[in-house]
């Protein structure tokens, strides 16, 4: 019962330790896409192929996890599409991705932590210039230092200009920085926990030991 107990004690530790550190991570919960006054709308943008310029009909869910070549939501101006992190929040900052052979549009992007609360700026960005066809994914970096924000777990991206032949900004993918599960520790809940997990594995070996 002992050994179980100890077994028990050092995985739920170990589990608090690595959910404390921070990782980056896609959206993987698409929200709402809305048009200028609010209504859902339907999105256009490329599904991968191609093979229907300037755009065509896609689900807005396309973007969620890593960003595909070719394959995008596009955000025309007062537009705004909304995407969250499912049971973790950004505490660091976002990654943009849009496409790197664009039409130079600009989205403002936003984010909020609770559902309740007011949508707080985070930065601007401007997809890439005209230069070829390969619609491969780059990325902006946008940091919430400055922003008032400790951490987002929803993230609207809102149309501001339109410039070129696509019907708005092409969103590739968000990515967080920073995810986090829980609250981050102290430095002296760090050592109480390696004090203990040491404590553990001491009485486990004399256990052995006696045996």
């Amino acid at each position: 019962m002992n050994i179980k107990k100890n077994a028990a004690a050092i995985v739920i530790l170990l589990s608090l330790f690595s959910s404390a550190h921070a990782v980056n991570a896609y959206v993987d919960q698409f929200i709402s896409f809305k048009d200028a006054v609010g209504n859902n709308a339907v999105a256009f943008g490329n599904n991968g192929t191609l093979t229907a310029p300037p755009a065509e009909v896609v689900n807005p869910n396309i973007i969620l996890g890593a960003p595909t070549a070719a394959q995008w939501v596009s955000v025309p101006t007062d537009y705004s599409a909304v995407y969250g992190f499912n049971g973790k929040n950004a505490t660091e900052g976002l990654d943009i991705y849009y496409v790197d052979a664009g039409a130079l549009s600009n989205v403002s992007v936003w984010g909020k932590l609770n559902v309740a609360d007011a949508w707080t700026k985070i930065g601007s960005v401007t997809e890439g210039a005209p230069t070829g066809s390969t619609y491969n994914p780059v990325s902006s970096f946008l940091s919430l230092a400055g922003t008032g924000l400790s951490a987002v777990s929803q993230v609207m991206i809102r149309g501001t200009d339109v410039a070129g032949w696509s019907p708005g900004f092409d969103l590739m993918g968000v990515q967080g920085r920073g995810m986090m599960a829980a609250p981050v520790p102290e430095p002296e809940t760090y050592a109480l926990m390696g004090l203990g997990l040491i404590a553990l594995l001491v009485k486990r070996r004399r256990q052995v030991d006696a045996s």
